[in-house]
């Protein structure tokens, strides 16, 4: 297909070297700043361009959006207007949730297929644990707990987010938040606002989800899922899964301890950036459904504004939330 990129920072460069490996034409590049279209080593038959207008004017048949937060639904909904039926959206899909569900409502309109870049919905690793999670070989989850490291709720804490409802298949229906103060201007500018925090997410099938995002903790990103049958713990940094299943035929007493055992895991697993990035590209240019709908990353800025409210009524927040809450704009990246 002939496609265009919008951003050229670190992640739009990805995402051009991904569309050439899958050999789309990538026909033009934006980026209002000259020095970020200089350093696109690839795509050299591409037209640089300092504004999305020249790119419509193109009409590729794929864009994707790589821009910070809040331009992200100006763009998009602009490039459903102008005709393109294909349209990928890094995250946060946008900075409120009524951006998010103006966009969707534009895709329906006009009949276009809009992705969210929620990257780690293809990661291998955790297809593998959807999966097993989706059997009940280790009963229901009851509980999960994650940690990254910097910033922000709306930068990284919207991949967690969208990461429980992946591998529980529930919807949040409560949200409670702590929102920190930022450490330091956002390394992307002073006009953008996403510092880290700590949320809690209550399912719809009874489990609790922790979400720890200091911008200062060492890291590196790690998930723990607790079920009643078994313990899984991923490790992002080296791609290693550790499970131990608890044998509930065995009833513990005061002469017989919990047994566990541990239980093979996949090794080798191509997780990387470019292939997870490859695979939402390729369901957006097909036909079928799409893991990295627009629709998760609506519900993924959900999650996001109910912690911010949540933080200012220092009380848990219900989903989905109200019009006013819905209507909340945060300059997040």
């Amino acid at each position: 297909m002939r496609a265009g990129v919008i951003g050229c920072g670190p992640h739009g460069r990805r995402v051009i070297d991904a569309l050439e490996q899958l050999g789309h034409e990538v026909v033009g590049l934006v980026d209002q700043r000259p020095a970020a279209l200089a350093a696109v080593g690839t795509a050299p038959g591409a037209e640089r361009l300092a504004h999305a207008d020249a790119l419509w004017a193109m009409h590729p048949e794929l864009v994707c959006i790589t821009t910070n937060g809040p331009s992200h639904a100006k763009l998009a909904i602009a490039a459903m207007q102008a005709g393109i039926r294909r349209v990928l959206v890094e995250k946060p899909l946008a900075c409120s949730v009524a951006e998010c569900a103006a966009m969707l409502e534009q895709a329906t309109a006009s009949s276009t297929r809009l992705a969210v870049d929620q990257l780690r919905r293809h990661d291998p690793v955790y297809q593998w644990l959807r999966e097993r999670i989706a059997s009940g070989i280790w009963g229901r989850v009851c509980t999960m707990w994650m940690q990254r490291p910097g910033i922000g709720l709306g930068c990284n804490g919207t991949h967690s987010f969208d990461l429980v409802r992946f591998l529980t298949r529930c919807e949040a229906v409560r949200v409670t938040g702590w929102v920190d103060a930022p450490l330091g201007l956002n390394p992307r500018g002073a006009e953008f606002v996403d510092p880290g925090g700590l949320v809690v997410m209550e399912l719809d099938g009874g489990a609790r989800a922790v979400i720890a995002q200091p911008e200062d903790c060492a890291g590196p990103t790690s998930v723990e899922v607790e079920l009643t049958g078994a313990r899984v713990r991923v490790d992002e940094r080296t791609g290693a899964v550790e499970v131990i299943e608890r044998d509930l035929s065995v009833k513990p007493g005061p002469t017989q301890g919990v047994v566990y055992r541990d239980v093979p895991t996949p090794t080798g697993l191509p997780r990387d950036l470019g292939s997870m990035i490859r695979g939402v590209l390729v369901e957006l240019t097909g036909d079928g459904p799409m893991q990295c709908d627009a629709r998760h990353g609506l519900s993924a800025v959900e999650v996001l504004a109910a912690a911010y409210l949540s933080h200012k009524s220092r009380g848990p927040v219900s989903l989905p939330l109200s019009p006013e809450g819905r209507g909340l704009w945060l300059p997040v990246t």
